[in-house]
């Protein structure tokens, strides 16, 4: 009873509140079944849009925010920045209130944060505002920062770097924040895909039982109970949504260090179909 009481007032705050559902989630993070990433593409798909950190907005945790008329969106907090801990958060804190940083050199000028933590601020998309990644990166290497130093007189080489790759910088976000703020991962690989005959995981849950099947996504659970003999559960993400795959022992033994070591795959197997769920028994996998 306590359970379904639980379950209807969360699909009720789901539904009236998405925003601040969401946002609630995400700051109790890490707690259980589903990462923050699978927890942001579920957002994504009912309509509430994330915005990226950003070192003169965000907060420590996700934070929602809502200009004029517009629906509420989801500020990626600054303690999703790794490396950036509560410590180097308060000095950031401090430094801004009453007056925003308005560049890179006056961020680093006033907080004298470690070069590191202001690299992956830059490579995160936080300091974005200032200017194009690469270029803020360039400039990082004529600061003067030593441990306890800051020069910011030293003449700097203006050069005009190539734009980062929408792939190139979603593979950053998802190295130094663990998503990407304006797509999910597979969209970048989608036509390629697309013209290989690999499906996504949408069209997957359209096959009819039986039927073999290619799909790929990003792994973000793994289970293996101790009830299941052995059977690997795995939930495959792509920009549509979720997808259950099922790996019996003698396969997961083959795949195991696949399995371990990446987490973009291209999967072959059978869908199988129980009701209204839709899974898939893996027979191969390869690394996307």
């Amino acid at each position: 009873m306590s359970f379904g009481l639980i379950a209807y007032q969360s699909l009720w705050l789901k539904h009236y509140y998405p925003a601040p559902f969401y946002c609630a989630l995400l700051n109790q993070q890490p707690m259980g079944f589903y990462s923050s990433e699978v927890i942001i593409g579920d957002a994504k798909r009912h309509g509430i849009d994330l915005l990226p950190p950003d070192v003169n907005r965000s907060a420590w945790e996700y934070t929602i925010e809502k200009v004029d008329m517009s629906a509420p969106k989801l500020r990626i907090g600054l303690r999703t920045v790794k490396g950036l801990g509560i410590q180097a958060w308060e000095i950031i804190e401090q430094a801004r209130k009453g007056d925003p940083f308005r560049d890179l050199d006056d961020l680093c000028r006033r907080t004298r944060l470690h070069q590191d933590i202001v690299q992956n601020l830059i490579r995160s998309g936080a300091l974005d505002e200032f200017g194009q990644r690469r270029e803020l990166l360039w400039r990082m290497g004529d600061i003067d920062y030593k441990p306890g130093e800051l020069n910011l007189e030293r003449e700097s080489i203006n050069v005009m770097l190539p734009r980062l790759g929408e792939l190139a910088q979603a593979l950053w976000e998802y190295e130094l924040l663990g998503l990407s703020p304006d797509m999910q991962i597979m969209v970048h690989y989608r036509d390629a895909l697309r013209a290989a005959g690999i499906l996504s995981t949408w069209q997957v849950k359209q096959e009819q039982a039986g039927r073999r099947v290619q799909v790929a996504g990003m792994v973000v659970i793994k289970q293996r109970p101790q009830t299941a003999g052995g059977i690997l559960f795995i939930s495959l993400e792509d920009e549509a949504g979720l997808l259950d795959l099922v790996v019996k022992p003698k396969v997961y033994q083959r795949l195991r260090t696949l399995l371990r070591d990446h987490p973009l795959l291209i999967f072959a197997g059978i869908v199988q179909r129980a009701d209204q769920a839709v899974s898939v028994l893996v027979h191969q996998a390869q690394a996307l």
